[in-house]
């Protein structure tokens, strides 16, 4: 029973993340308060940071106002980049947890064992 959801943790973790990132930008979105938007920018390095290279992979960043697509755009990226830090954490948890546990490490990502021939 705890091996089969120790394998969902990856993808547990990601939904959570992305919910969590959900509750955080929407009502920023929607009220515009500048703590909500610290919270879900600057207390994320990570997801910022690649927010912010994929954004301006895609527009000219000449400009001194960001158009509200490139805004939108960045939201988007924000949320992505977050969900990928979940996964990867819940895929490092993973790992730990099937060493301690006792499990096999070379199972790869999808979770299937091959039997030796």
């Amino acid at each position: 029973m705890y091996i089969n959801n120790i394998k969902r943790l990856p993808v547990i973790f990601l939904v959570v993340g992305l919910v969590l990132k959900t509750i955080l930008v929407l009502p920023w979105r929607l009220s515009q308060a500048p703590g909500l938007l610290k919270l879900a920018i600057y207390y994320d390095p990570g997801a910022f940071h690649f927010a912010e290279r994929s954004a301006g992979l895609l527009f000219d960043q000449r400009r001194l106002v960001p158009t509200s697509g490139e805004s939108v755009l960045f939201e988007i990226f924000l949320f992505i980049g977050f969900g990928i830090e979940c996964l990867l954490v819940g895929f490092l948890l993973r790992w730990l947890l099937g060493r301690f546990l006792g499990r096999r490490g070379d199972e790869g990502l999808a979770g299937a064992q091959t039997k030796p021939s």
